[in-house]
């Protein structure tokens, strides 16, 4: 038994390495920046993604949980290829949605997918009581897949000075983890019931049924998804800050091309967030333990979270990058210490059945938190500058903390 959990431990992580080999992720802001693109314009692709996820998003986790996770996440990353070789091969805005919507199917059949696959295997092996730990270990090691694609992206761009190639190049390791998700033992398909329109609706009613049986349940999947949808849209905002202090600092005035000074900052900057996101994954469970209430523990760090976007927007303000792009760091240490925790906090409110959906349902809540406010973002950068982007996140963040807070939910399933 101690085997085969190294095994699939081994499997896991290397899923989760080979998915966050994303080398454009680094760069992703510049590369639409670069092609004409305005913050406004960013924001409406994004919540074009947004929208097509929530479109997306509860028909796949169903199809996840009714016909085998494994396929699902196969289809994903077959879809992520085909909008990378979009990206790759053009430049326009209009061009771009087609390629944001393929993205956003892989996004939909791949979100809370891996995620109910590695909760069903906890289950099946008696380590339930070990979801934040384990998965702690899991995205520890994703992260040190993203410290190592920043630096391999800032290589590629430095000698290539062009931001299409990384879309070209991400396409290698995700053709391998396609071929990982085949190895996966059958078992974690969960107990597939066939796809149709009964199966489907009557899979629907029994998930959501859980979120009106434990509104301490919704209160919890909302928060969480506000709190990632602020996170994942405005994560991106680093890269244009740090191309600011590129062209600026004086040890890189050497290189002539801006381009290429852009390249090794930016690579330097998201190697050290990735690597410091590496190590806050693996603390999760110990503040977990310290704190002794996990959902203590949840609010603590939503709050922390919102004085993070506060500190970028001051220092920002003010004009001292160098320290807005240090309350980057903070801002990756905590949601990285926190996504462990919610994913184990949920693991143990929801069905084993159900997990797929409602991890998925998950996502789609934040999606409609993403197409409001990618928008706004992106119109207050634009307008004001990104520093009132910030300010605006750091508002909404402690308004919904004060209104939406976490408390503790007695619906732990019963085998």
């Amino acid at each position: 038994m101690w085997n085969y959990n190294k095994l699939m431990l081994f499997r896991f992580s290397t899923y989760g390495f080979l998915k966050n080999l994303k080398f454009f992720e680094p760069f992703l802001y510049l590369f639409f920046l670069a092609n004409g693109l305005s913050f406004f314009q960013i924001g409406v692709l994004i919540s074009i993604r947004e929208t097509a996820t929530l479109l997306l998003e509860t028909p796949t986790g169903v199809i996840a949980d009714l016909s085998g996770r494994r396929k699902a996440i196969s289809i994903a990353f077959g879809s992520y290829i085909s909008s990378f070789i979009v990206f790759y091969h053009f430049s326009s805005f209009t061009l771009f949605v087609p390629a944001m919507l393929l993205f956003a199917s892989g996004e939909t059949f791949r979100s809370g997918t891996h995620k109910s696959m590695i909760m069903q295997h906890l289950d099946d092996e008696d380590m339930s009581d070990k979801k934040v730990e384990y998965y702690g270990k899991t995205r520890s090691v994703s992260r040190l897949g993203s410290a190592l694609s920043a630096v391999l992206a800032g290589i590629i761009v430095y000698f290539f000075q062009s931001y299409n190639i990384i879309f070209l190049v991400t396409i290698i390791p995700y053709t391998f983890a396609f071929f990982l998700m085949l190895t996966y033992p059958k078992h974690l398909d969960g107990e597939p019931a066939g796809a149709s329109v009964e199966s489907a609706w009557n899979h629907i009613r029994s998930s959501f049924r859980q979120l009106v049986n434990y509104p301490g349940l919704s209160k919890m999947l909302v928060n969480a998804s506000i709190y990632d949808s602020f996170f994942k849209i405005s994560k991106d905002y680093l890269s244009p800050i740090v191309e600011t202090f590129a062209l600026t600092l004086p040890l890189l005035l050497f290189i002539e091309v801006p381009e290429q000074r852009t390249a090794i900052l930016v690579g330097v900057v998201y190697f050290f967030v990735y690597m410091n996101s590496f190590v806050s994954s693996r603390k999760s469970a110990a503040l977990m333990r310290k704190v002794g209430d996990m959902a203590k523990a949840l609010n603590v760090l939503y709050f922390i979270m919102a004085f993070a976007f506060l500190m970028v927007a001051f220092f920002l303000q003010i004009n001292i990058v160098f320290l807005s792009i240090a309350a980057f760091f903070f801002f990756f240490t905590l949601y990285n210490l926190r996504k462990p925790m919610v994913v184990g906090f949920l693991g143990d409110a929801i069905e084993p059945q159900t997990r797929a959906t409602l991890l998925s349902g998950e996502n789609q809540l934040r999606s409609v938190v993403g197409i409001i406010i990618a928008p706004i973002l992106g119109f207050l950068a634009d307008t004001f500058g990104i520093s009132y982007a910030f300010f605006f996140g750091a508002l909404v963040l402690f308004v919904i903390g004060v209104v939406l807070p976490i408390r503790s939910i007695d619906c732990k399933f019963k085998r």
